[in-house]
């Protein structure tokens, strides 16, 4: 592997130099996104506050390496052509709804509590419909290009970049597996209003976080309008056949959001996952580490006290979404999950008023056999590894295991 990643880091640098990737600056991001799609005096000024904060943060509290910089680069140029195209979309009336077939499922908790596994679960029922990871990265097709030749473009484009993810980082494979047309987080979506915590995953953006936290209800039902954007898109991009059903749906800071998700989606079930602390957190550190260093010449590791209260912040804020919403959430532990994944199916449609069908019970089994646990490799991390220990994560967040001690067990 080590050829491979020393030859993406040289083309990285002639990338670079041969101003083949935009510089990390608004204006010229902007402008690299108008050449790219022929419209040289392309303008988003509403992007400019959100995406100045996070090359505010990217400049000054982290190390980008050339690679990062590429990366980060042509990302951001490549949001800023979706949201054009989306736009465009809209104002011609091209965008469809989704034909519901029962409520929105909507999964969600602190990353790492088992929210990919129960959503890849629930997406196997018949009448599912998900955003596939390609489409969740580019919700909107090329207008240049015949539909099915920008569908096969971009199919073909993902599974290239998650062959090259394999290169540059094996180890986030056996962290989180990538499906360019399989089910994926509503997370990618979310960074089309320039607003997600993906971008957290190029490591401690202090800042950027400083400037969500501080976001107005405005500014929080940015990442949702453009979600609504996306959806209407996917759906008008699909075979008639796939533009019936019910959306199953899942992203960790749903959980924060509860608010504005049930202001898009009012008739929502939403499924909020827990685990040990010890354990969700570790991974969480982990999964920043492995992912940060692809981007970054130097990581610091997560401190501490920074995990604490990230994860008391989480669980506050979920608890007044919920509060809010009484009797729209279910509460699944993690190791319920793990222990009895059809009775997890079984008690979410039953709390949506859904009866499980044969087909989709089938399809569990299948699952199940064919990906067991750790089937691409173990995740191995320790808490000791970021400043903390078991006692006094369970000590200052008492309340919390007791809490989840009294979830009624599946």
């Amino acid at each position: 592997m080590a050829p491979f990643r020393m030859l993406i880091r040289a083309g990285c640098a002639v990338a670079e130099g041969f101003r083949l990737s935009p510089r990390l600056e608004f204006d010229d991001i902007v402008r690299a996104a108008g050449r790219a799609i022929g419209r040289p005096d392309l303008r988003d000024p509403e992007a400019r506050e959100a995406m100045e904060e996070i090359l505010a943060s990217i400049h000054g509290d982290l190390d980008f390496s050339c690679q990062g910089r590429v990366a980060i680069g042509s990302r951001l140029r490549d949001i800023v052509m979706q949201r054009a195209w989306l736009r465009d979309r809209e104002s011609q009336g091209v965008l469809r709804r989704l034909d519901a077939t029962g409520p929105p499922i909507v999964v969600t908790g602190f990353p790492r509590t088992g929210t990919t596994f129960s959503h890849r679960l629930l997406s196997l029922a018949d009448d599912a419909r998900f955003p596939t990871w390609c489409e969740a990265l580019e919700p909107a097709l090329d207008p240049r290009l015949d539909p099915r030749v920008a569908i096969r473009r971009r199919l073909r484009k993902y599974r290239g970049i998650r062959a090259l993810s394999r290169v540059v980082s094996p180890e986030l494979i056996a962290i989180h597996e990538l499906l360019p047309d399989g089910p994926e987080e509503c997370t990618q979506i979310h960074e089309l209003a320039f607003d997600s915590e993906s971008i957290a995953l190029l490591g401690p953006t202090t800042s950027y976080k400083a400037w969500m936290d501080a976001r107005d209800d405005a500014q929080l039902w940015e990442r949702y309008r453009w979600q609504d954007l996306a959806f209407g898109s996917i759906v008008a991009d699909r075979p008639e056949s796939d533009r019936r059903g019910r959306w199953v749906l899942k992203a960790p800071q749903h959980q924060v959001q509860l608010d504005q998700l049930f202001r898009l989606f009012p008739d929502a079930k939403v499924i909020r996952m827990h685990r040990d602390p010890t354990k969700a957190m570790a991974s969480v550190a982990s999964l920043i580490e492995c992912a940060a260093s692809i981007m970054n010449r130097h990581v610091d590791l997560w401190r501490g006290d920074e995990l604490l209260d990230l994860f008391t912040e989480w669980q506050r804020k979920g608890d007044e979404g919920m509060a809010n919403h009484p009797g729209a959430v279910l509460e699944v532990r993690y190791d319920d999950l793990v222990a009895n994944p059809m009775g997890f199916v079984e008690r979410v449609h039953a709390f949506a008023g859904m009866p499980v069908e044969d087909g989709h019970r089938a399809a569990v089994t299948e699952y199940l056999a064919k990906r067991p646990q750790h089937h691409f490799g173990r995740h191995r991390y320790r808490l000791e590894q970021y400043g903390l220990t078991e006692d006094r994560v369970r000590k200052e967040l008492g309340d919390y295991l007791d809490r989840m001690e009294r979830i009624p067990r599946l």
